[in-house]
């Protein structure tokens, strides 16, 4: 499950470094009815029903920032294998959440000024690029012009100031009710949308969380560290996997 503002191509490049013993399902989250704290329950139960309709069975679930707020959420309604959560909101620092909302409306304005296709002229010169790149990635050169211009066109026609208010606002409510499910909590050590210190506060909410810090990334990991992305998720489904076999054999 995706950002705020992306989609489910945003997973692509993790999708396909995922060996195929896996099966793999990137899902387009709807736009939230709301921007308050209702917002991401909303999401999970409307991620509940998908699961159904699927016909998956404790399915391990892996998010990035909104998406894996909605993964936490999802594991407290339906049975999971486990969650994978890349920097995620809800453990958040109230004041670096609203600085980021802050910086980010402040650039979305300006970018609204142009049309998609001078967005994607724009993004083409390198000066431009990691300036307004490197809000979300810590290595803004390595992601292709139309790549970048795809996320950004992507998270203009949303409303990422408000969604970062409303990621002020929400905050994970029922940690106990995660006790019985493995959770992956994982962090970028360079990003400037949730702080590190929330990975503090999230060690003493879900104490029995694994915490992985990936290093050299920004927000956008996928982007960043599509190899790296892939190997935390493959590492997790590797070992319910090998979790599983030692309770059948």
């Amino acid at each position: 499950m995706h950002a705020p503002g992306l989609d489910r191509t945003s997973w692509d490049d993790v999708v396909a470094r995922i060996p195929g013993f896996a099966r793999s399902i990137a899902l387009d989250l709807p736009g939230p009815a709301t921007h308050d704290r209702a917002a991401v329950p909303a999401l999970a139960d409307h991620v509940a029903g998908r699961i159904a309709a699927f016909g998956l069975h404790r399915p391990h679930v892996v998010g990035h920032s909104l998406g894996a707020a909605v993964a936490l959420e999802l594991a407290c309604r339906v049975p999971v294998a486990a969650v994978t959560a890349f920097c995620t909101i809800g453990f958040h620092s109230t004041i670096r959440t609203a600085m980021c909302g802050t910086k980010m409306r402040a650039m979305m304005r300006v970018l609204r000024a142009f049309g998609p296709e001078a967005r994607r002229r724009l993004l083409a010169s390198p000066l431009f690029h990691r300036m307004i790149m490197s809000n979300l990635s810590a290595r803004p050169s390595a992601i292709h012009a139309d790549i970048a211009a795809a996320d950004v066109n992507s998270i203009v026609g949303s409303d990422p100031g408000v969604l970062a208010d409303f990621a002020c606002q929400y905050a994970f409510p029922a940690p106990e009710r995660l006790a019985g499910t493995p959770v992956n909590l994982v962090w970028a050590d360079q990003d400037r949308v949730v702080a590190r210190c929330d990975a503090r506060h999230a060690a003493r909410l879900v104490p029995h969380a694994r915490h992985t810090a990936m290093l050299g990334c920004g927000h956008l990991v996928m982007r960043d560290d599509p190899d790296g992305t892939a190997a935390i998720v493959h590492a997790c489904h590797s070992h319910l996997m090998r979790d599983l076999q030692r309770r059948t054999s």
